[in-house]
């Protein structure tokens, strides 16, 4: 669940600009990291109540 939160973080702030990456400066990175763990997050959900059932 956490990392579905601050993956929607870092992807608003990089949609938005106000997030960037430290280093690159970018902020369309940002966003891609920020939706690769929203990405991750579903799935870990999706395997935690796959092993409940």
């Amino acid at each position: 669940m956490g990392n579905i939160v601050i993956g929607l973080i870092f992807l608003i702030g990089g949609l938005s600009g106000k997030i960037a990456i430290r280093g690159t400066d970018s902020s369309t990175g940002a966003a891609i990291l920020g939706g690769a763990l929203v990405i991750w997050g579903i799935v870990q959900l999706v395997r935690s109540k796959s092993q409940k059932e």
